[in-house]
């Protein structure tokens, strides 16, 4: 109940924007007004199906990836567990060596950053890039995306609510260029630039002020790259997730996608299940050729 009185309070909200820009463009008659009415039937749907069919929650996905990353420092086999999701070698190095402690602290100071970020008024060099980068890009993916920063910033700014409680992975890859900026000025405040996050950091993200993007502190007694390696890592699967959605693409039998673990709709049961069946069969082989040499062995000295 709670949830549907703050959707409903978030699409009035986008309703009176929209009535505003409907006023401003002047008078477009009956049709202009159909047209709007199904706009606005589209947008409601959108803005419901962020809180009510996006599963897991983020909360939910990032519980999962505190214990995926736990899980590499404690595996005997690091062929199942070691990270590929992200490309330097030391951060690897300091991901897949990360205790249960220290990955807890990382996976709360990640909550506070996703749940204390607010999305900012695109500026016009973000809606130019937009544009130019996406051709069809019309009204109905702008008031969308529109949708989706109302809900975002009314559940950061709601005392009882909190985005990772209430929103899946749609909802943060939106907010998710700029969560990544607040941890990235956080690594840079007292530091030369030098990691590849900082040198590679999206210029128009960095073109936004202090005030609208504030440097978030790396979690304390965490060792930068660690930290680095971590969030980068995270944002990695989500953007993995989220591809896999967009190209539907089917599961892979012999390659393990850690994204999965995260953020598919059964929080990585399905894929587990494949990874223990790939271990079994692979062990069965292992067994069989070993027998098969023991047998070869013994008929060769008989």
């Amino acid at each position: 109940m709670a949830d549907q009185d703050f959707i409903a309070r978030a699409l009035s909200s986008l309703s009176q924007q929209m009535a505003l820009a409907n006023a401003a463009g002047g008078d477009g008659g009956s049709v202009a007004d159909d047209k709007n009415s199904s706009l606005d039937k589209s947008i409601e749907a959108h803005a419901k199906s962020l809180v009510d069919d996006d599963t897991p929650k983020i909360d939910s996905a990032v519980k999962s990836y505190l214990s995926l990353v736990a899980a590499r420092s404690v595996v005997a086999s690091e062929i199942d567990v070691l990270s590929e999701n992200v490309k330097s070698f030391d951060e690897q190095v300091k991901l897949n060596s990360m205790d249960m402690k220290s990955a807890l602290t990382c996976a709360r100071k990640l909550l506070n950053g996703i749940n204390t970020t607010l999305i900012p008024k695109r500026n016009d060099k973000e809606e130019e890039k937009d544009d130019s980068d996406n051709e069809t890009n019309d009204e109905t993916h702008k008031m969308m995306d529109a949708a989706t920063h109302i809900v975002w910033n009314r559940l950061v700014e709601n005392k009882d609510m909190k985005p990772s409680k209430v929103l899946g992975r749609k909802s943060l890859i939106v907010a998710w260029p700029y969560i990544q900026e607040h941890f990235r000025r956080g690594v840079d405040s007292n530091e030369e630039c030098t990691d590849d996050a900082s040198r590679n950091a999206d210029a128009l993200l960095r073109s936004y002020s202090t005030e609208l993007l504030p440097a978030i502190a790396p979690p304390q007694g965490i060792e930068k790259d660690a930290w680095i390696a971590y969030y980068t890592e995270f944002g990695n699967l989500l953007n993995k997730a989220c591809q896999n959605d967009e190209n539907k693409q089917k599961d892979d039998e012999e390659n393990e996608d850690d994204s999965k673990l995260l953020w598919s709709a059964d929080k990585g049961v399905s894929e587990l299940q494949r990874r223990q069946d790939r271990r079994t069969k692979r062990a069965e082989v292992l067994t069989q050729s070993s027998n098969d040499q023991a047998v070869e062995s013994s008929m060769s000295t008989s």
